[in-house]
């Protein structure tokens, strides 16, 4: 029960100025339909409503039992809904939609508020036949014993699964089960591994489903929120076969912001240096670290001051820059202040919360809930939120917005002078032939282009990122025989992989800007030419007519360069591996091979599951962006096949032409001032 949800209302001060836009771009939207004839009409209103479904994307990531669902918890407004002590096998990824409205389910009875999306047979038996992720590795590095030991692991989990689901169990794979309710008791059906649930008792509530679910979606409202967003708890990356590691390096992919929850008494351990090669790879303001528990130490004031030291120290070794943002807090406190309930607090927690008050008089406030609050860290966690949406996502969606809304208004314009200012002609000739045919050849010479730039973008990156593979694979065999003339074959011996990833995140950053620079210039081209041939079919009636050419794509982190290969392991298995090697020629020919398949797999998972998708962003950008005035310049050119409807006849004779001129002329103005 919330009793303090205005508190909720910390971050909203540092996203109004791009909400206002958000509204005010909104508007000109509704304005422009009011104007325009259906087909202009019914883009405005696509436009408006990807306005009103944005909603960045914020991973959760940590350690188990850093506190992450707690914390998401607090700022869902949903107190308890997400378990904290779920199982540590649990690898479920749960997603919140805040002001976010769920998609239309073919057989749904009325509005989802719940989805439970179970491991389809491929994945299932990814995990169970191969060990999934360590399995790899292991099998990779020909360790024999520890693939034994993974399989008798996974084969006691896959049992336990079958007999608990008994004849369930093959018809739940691959399948989703939605719900028009939400309550914790059915998130711990799908989320938690309970113990103690006999087989066959199909209406065991907890832990049910658990083995199986691959992810949770929940749709919650917050009215004191003044923006949408999507929050992602992902599962701790410290498990016994990598699946969250994976899980969490995929769900970053599609994030805005990452935010990496740590606990107090073990930040930045060495239990965390996944999670650092993860943060290492990201923008610097993608980043916010929150330190969760402080209400677990006993001089919170000091030991804060040792521990922003300690991460100051630890972010610099891995060369992250200081402006990731370090914010300190509680979620438990938290909880207490939107609650207005201390029942949940220690009696060590309450003290610690008194003196932490005292050593912060700033943070004071009249309203007591609102103290708690402050020092729980949530404010300042959602106004960090809030000033990165503003400055990155939302920023970048009203960018693309405007450019879409100012091309579809000289559209409209263009149409309107086509009908009424030139009577029943428009001069439609250019120097190579008719309107359309120039923009049919345009069309096939530009996506020839894209096409020719998206493979030569994609050969060098693939270069680029050999390069780097085998440059180390040399400094590193060549390390090895080094290692063994002096000292022989005693022993063992590793090799930092850090070399490795910082030359292939400098390929990607290459990529990443040229990218950036050649399709956007691309891009330009093709506006200038489509310009070009409105021109050519309207001359100087319209003397402030531009084209915009579209928002070039956001090249997405190179999430994939953290994740952990063989080389970062100093297991048990990796050093055993070393001692069934005999002789000089053995251990370097057997290592290089190793580093080989291990570093070329991380360059392929980047390659094909980070840069093929951002070329095919790039690409389908450009068809629809050309698509669309080859379908108005048609239409300008052949007005009588229109197929407008009486509604269009009637808007028609509405627009005779120097009002609704002047009406698009305003919404243009209106739009470049937004954009100053």
């Amino acid at each position: 029960m919330l009793e303090n949800a205005y508190l909720l209302k910390s971050g909203n001060a540092a996203f109004a100025s791009v909400s206002a836009e958000f509204t005010a771009l909104s508007d000109k939207l509704d304005r422009l339909a009011e104007i325009s004839d259906s087909r202009t009409a019914s883009r405005a209103a696509g436009l408006k409503a990807r306005l009103q479904a944005f909603s960045p994307r914020i991973t959760m990531v940590g350690q188990v039992k850093a506190g992450k669902s707690a914390l998401v918890n607090v700022l869902a407004a949903t107190p308890g809904l997400l378990p904290s002590d779920v199982n540590p096998w649990t690898s479920v990824v749960t997603t919140l939609a805040i002001n976010g409205k769920a998609p239309a389910e073919a057989d749904a009875q009325g509005e989802t508020k719940a989805r439970f999306t179970f491991f389809d047979r491929d994945e299932w038996d990814n995990l169970v036949n191969h060990g999934g992720r360590l399995g790899e590795l292991a099998e990779r590095a020909g360790a024999e014993e520890e693939l034994h030991k993974i399989e008798a692991q996974i084969d006691a989990m896959r049992r336990k699964t079958e007999s608990r689901l008994g004849k369930h169990f093959e018809l739940l794979l691959g399948q989703s089960h939605t719900y028009g309710y939400l309550d914790s008791e059915l998130v711990e059906r799908y989320v938690c591994l309970g113990d103690g649930i006999e087989a066959g008792d199909i209406s065991a509530a907890t832990g049910r489903f658990a083995d199986i679910t691959k992810s949770a979606e929940f749709y919650v409202g917050v009215p004191e929120y003044d923006m949408a967003m999507t929050l992602c708890d992902t599962p701790g990356v410290n498990d016994t076969f990598m699946m969250r590691e994976q899980i969490t390096l995929r769900s970053l992919r599609g994030s805005e912001l990452c935010v990496v929850v740590l606990s107090a008494h073990q930040a930045l351990s060495t239990v965390d240096l996944a999670l650092m090669r993860i943060i290492a790879n990201l923008e610097n303001r993608q980043v916010i670290l929150f330190i969760n528990r402080i209400d677990e130490l006993q001089e919170p004031v000091r030991q804060i001051a040792e521990i922003r030291d300690s991460i100051t120290s630890t972010l610099k070794k891995f060369n992250i820059s200081s402006d990731v943002a370090v914010i300190f807090g509680s979620a438990k406190w938290g909880e207490a202040a939107l609650t207005g309930s201390m029942d949940m607090l220690s009696a060590d927690s309450r003290d610690t919360l008194s003196d932490y008050i005292e050593g912060c008089p700033d943070q004071k406030s009249e309203d007591g809930w609102e103290t708690i609050w402050n020092v729980s860290g949530m404010p300042d966690l959602l106004r960090a939120i809030a000033v990165r949406i503003e400055e990155g996502a939302g920023r970048r969606q009203l960018d693309r917005t405007r450019r879409a809304a100012r091309n579809l208004t000289n559209e409209a314009r263009a149409r309107m002078v086509a009908k009424h200012e030139s009577g029943a002609t428009v001069d439609l000739e250019l120097a190579g032939g008719s309107a359309i045919t120039t923009m049919a050849e345009l069309t096939e010479r530009f996506e020839g282009d894209m096409g020719t730039l998206c493979q030569s973008l994609r050969d060098d990156l693939v270069q680029r990122m050999g390069a780097a593979e085998n440059g180390f694979v040399k400094r590193a065999t060549d390390a090895l025989v080094a290692h063994l003339d002096e000292f022989g074959e005693q022993g063992t011996w590793s090799y930092d992989p850090t070399g490795l990833r910082v030359l292939q995140r400098t390929a990607y950053m290459s990529f990443s800007r040229a990218l950036t620079a050649k399709v956007g210039a691309l891009y330009t081209d093709a506006a200038a030419h489509v310009q070009g041939v409105y021109a050519a079919m309207l001359g100087d009636r319209l003397g402030d007519f531009r084209i915009e050419p579209p928002y070039p794509p956001r090249v997405p982190a190179p999430v994939g360069l953290g994740r952990t290969i063989a080389l970062d392991l100093q297991s048990t298995w990796w050093r055993r591996w070393w001692q069934k090697r005999r002789g000089a020629a053995a251990f370097a020919n057997d290592y290089a091979h190793l580093i080989r398949a291990e570093v070329h797999s991380i360059s392929e998972d980047v390659e094909r599951n980070q840069a093929a998708a951002v070329l095919e962003n790039a690409r389908a950008t450009l068809t629809e962006f050309l698509r669309e005035h080859r379908e108005t310049i048609e239409r300008l050119a052949n007005p009588g096949v229109d197929g407008a409807d009486a509604s269009d006849d009637a808007l028609a004779e509405l627009q005779a032409g120097s009002v609704t001129n002047s009406a698009f002329s305003e919404i243009l103005k209106d739009l470049d001032d937004m954009a100053a």
